[in-house]
């Protein structure tokens, strides 16, 4: 039966989702193409990450209409690229009612936890082999020919893309330069991801760009310090992170990983965030915001701009930043390593970020030396004891 509805959804969202009708419906804006990437200065580059409230749209022409909202938006500001939310690409789902119907089933399923994963993966498989084609043109299209007409490099969150290589959470940049766009596949998998069968990512890329060079950590990608210390090792000075999150310390700076490891790796950072309400979709409350070095900031706290928890508005976030100061940028303390501090933060810090997916909370367990097993007749060895980890060592950085 579950075939009989994935089928029928295919011919409906395929009518919706024509690449020809969405094309018309862009021409007939009459949208003015800006000036704005035709005269580029590397020390005033000024960048967009939208905060954009999650809700279904009754058709594909509102989706474009509210795309070209934020756009326009940016582009007041003097923005030269615009960062969308992590899977924005799935959004068109909720033109159609039977297609929204099959992926709401599969949500409630997954959340409730009693479908075997075998039968769950089964079932994300088909509803992609059958809806993901028109999905993904609709898309990829409608955003390529977004930054084309605008002139404006468009970073438009993700969606997951079936390759014959298997489903992958894919990120594009959209540049109007270009008729193919950058993409990164999302490397660190959610738990959910890991049990849909979602493949992931193998490298690390870096788009060389008229404002910049541009590193995209999705979602979880963005969450952890090795993907930004790889980042900025292969050269990166902006870190693009589509997020899409439910955790309730976001806003908190402590929790926010776009804002530490900007500081932490001499970077830019932008981060962009879906918000709902939880009346129709399920509740969100990230964060969004431009982030810098703790030195290169008026308020020396990291925040170049930043939305707050109760902001449910929605529009852009916009600020100028000046990558070469990132060469000037002198901090004694960028390079420090403390290990008992990085244990300790490990420990608050991971767990933290993970609540919101996991089944269960997570517990870190204290790190317990293991004794090594003396050889038969060996007379036993006396080894130092380490001294232990105080709250003044641990808090020193």
């Amino acid at each position: 039966m579950l075939s009989l509805k994935t089928i029928a959804a295919s011919y409906t969202l395929s009518a919706k989702l024509d690449p020809e009708k969405c094309e018309k419906l862009i021409e007939a804006l009459g949208i003015r193409r800006s000036t704005i990437l035709d005269y580029v200065y590397p020390n005033n580059i000024k960048l967009s990450a939208a905060h954009l409230r999650l809700t279904p749209y009754k058709d594909i022409k509102s989706f474009i209409e509210d795309c070209c909202r934020l756009i326009d938006m940016a582009i007041q500001s003097g923005s030269q690229l615009l960062l969308l939310p992590h899977l924005l690409g799935l959004v068109p789902l909720s033109v159609d009612k039977p297609s929204m119907s099959l992926a709401t089933s599969l949500i409630e399923d997954l959340c409730k936890g009693q479908t075997p994963p075998a039968n769950l993966r089964a079932r994300f498989g088909s509803v992609m082999d059958k809806l993901s084609d028109f999905l993904f043109d609709c898309y990829y299209n409608i955003f390529l020919l977004l930054a084309h007409k605008y002139n404006i490099y468009i970073a438009a969150g993700s969606t997951y893309v079936a390759t014959s290589q298997g489903i992958f959470c894919r990120s594009y940049l959209f540049s109007p330069d270009s008729d193919e766009a950058f993409f990164q596949d999302k490397i660190t998998l959610s738990p959910t991801e890991r049990a849909l069968g979602i493949q992931p990512g193998n490298e690390l890329k870096i788009f060389d760009s008229k404002i910049g060079k541009l590193a995209i950590l999705a979602d979880t990608d963005g969450s952890f310090y090795e993907c930004y210390k790889a980042a900025k090792a292969l050269g990166a000075q902006l870190v693009l992170t589509p997020a899409l999150s439910s955790e309730q310390f976001s806003h908190n700076p402590r929790y926010n990983a776009s804002l530490m490891n900007a500081q932490h790796y001499n970077l830019y950072t932008v981060r962009s965030s879906f918000y709902s309400t939880g009346e129709t979709l399920p509740a969100f409350r990230g964060a969004s915001g431009i982030y810098a070095p703790l030195l290169m900031t008026r308020d020396l706290n990291g925040v170049v701009v930043h939305n707050h928890e109760s902001d449910e508005t929605g529009g852009v976030l916009s600020s100028r930043i000046d990558p070469p100061r990132l060469l000037d940028n002198m901090d004694v303390y960028s390079h420090h390593r403390n290990p008992l501090f990085y244990e300790r933060m490990m420990k608050e810090t991971y767990p933290g970020f993970f609540k919101g997916t996991l089944p269960s909370p997570t517990v870190v367990p204290s790190y317990v030396p293991q004794e090594k097993p003396e050889a038969a007749g060996a007379a036993p060895q006396e080894t130092a004891n380490e001294p232990e980890a105080s709250e003044e060592n641990a808090a020193q950085v």
